[in-house]
């Protein structure tokens, strides 16, 4: 349970733009318990407003009061504040009424649209182009979701992502651009780079076309942030740890059950240089451009774009390559120019595709 010493410092530090991503969280999630907490903040703001720029009183007086508030508040043993950062809200004492002011309805509730996040989403089969506060472009790939803070700038310039992303970062050299994803934070430094986060997906890639971007993993711990710079047509890739069960065949026929093992797979990266940007960023001038792609990976591109689920009838097919480029092609053109090119025959029915070896294929075998 939150005590009310930890809520006050809270808005302390949200009254004096100093809130961090995990400290704003805990204020909206208290916020939200209750209505009489957003009054309770409502009346700190009002008077923080009021002291700032009607207000004209001696430290004197102020530590006075500060000794009322301190007593009212912060009673128990170490809970204690430096006065002069609370200078604003000991005032609340000297105001009679609080609204007397006439503070306007705006300034009451500007906490509200600066503690309200924007989330904006890219549904299967279409992307999103998003033109960010600070002037930088966005463009979100199918089945993506940006989510920023409502005083995205001041402070900061970050944005989480789920997805993938392209970003022209608009240069500001005071507050570094920052995306952030499940398990690393890129940092950009007015550039231009992709950035693919799907949960779905064991790896977080980031491809720098322009400028330069530092990549550093997320952790609690600052002291062990490493940071690790691109330079343009260089890639980083992040393998997340992972666990995967594998079954395995029973090695004594009085085994009722096959045994199971599971392999865990730690962290790893892995930087590549003097890559083609074009190979993963195509994807935002609405193509396509696969270079011995396996088929695995493929029909994961495809049914993004084309909103479908694809499923394997033969799951050798999974490790087929296939090279070309899909542009402005409708699914069913895809489709039968994959059936042309490769060993792979292929239905379609509403919004599923099934994938399967052509019969002369089969027969071979």
């Amino acid at each position: 349970m939150k005590t009310q010493h930890h809520i006050d410092q809270l808005i302390l530090n949200y009254l004096e733009g100093g809130l961090s991503r995990e400290e704003r969280h805990e204020l909206e999630v208290w916020l939200r318990e209750d209505a009489a907490n957003q009054s309770y903040l409502e009346e700190m703001q009002a008077v923080w407003i009021a002291a700032e720029t009607e207000l004209q009183i001696t430290d004197d007086v102020i530590g006075q009061e500060w000794e009322k508030l301190e007593k009212r508040h912060f009673s128990k043993p170490g809970n204690t504040f430096n006065w002069q950062r609370w200078a604003k809200i000991a005032a609340i004492f000297l105001l009679g009424a609080l609204f007397s002011w006439g503070i306007s309805s705006y300034q009451m509730n500007s906490y509200f649209a600066e503690l309200e996040e924007s989330v904006i989403e890219a549904p299967m089969g279409a992307k999103s182009t998003i033109t960010l506060p600070d002037g930088s472009t966005v463009i979100l790939n199918a089945g993506s979701v940006l989510k920023y803070a409502g005083d995205f700038g001041k402070n900061i310039r970050e944005v989480s992502l789920e997805g993938e992303a392209f970003f022209e970062v608009a240069q500001d050299k005071s507050k570094r651009f920052q995306v952030r994803t499940s398990d690393i934070t890129v940092k950009a430094y007015g550039t231009k780079f992709n950035v693919k986060s799907y949960g779905d997906e064991r790896t977080i890639e980031t491809t720098l076309v322009e400028g330069s971007v530092s990549i550093v993993k997320n952790n609690r711990q600052k002291s062990k942030k490493e940071e690790l710079f691109l330079k343009p047509h260089e890639q980083l890739v992040f393998y997340k740890a992972s666990e995967e069960i594998e079954p395995v065949e029973a090695v004594t026929p009085e085994a009722a059950q096959p045994e199971q093992t599971v392999e865990r797979k730690p962290e790893k990266i892995l930087i590549s240089k003097g890559i083609d940007p074009q190979l993963f960023t195509s994807w935002t001038e609405d193509r396509l451009i696969m270079k011995s792609e396996p088929m695995q990976k493929m029909v994961i591109k495809i049914e993004r774009k084309y909103n479908v689920k694809i499923h394997f009838e033969d799951a050798d097919l999974k490790d087929f390559r296939f090279s070309g480029i899909i542009e402005n092609e409708t699914l069913e053109n895809v489709l039968a120019a994959i059936s042309i090119a490769s060993p792979i025959d292929y239905t379609l029915k509403d919004r599923d595709v099934w994938l399967r070896k052509k019969k002369e294929e089969k027969n071979k075998n």
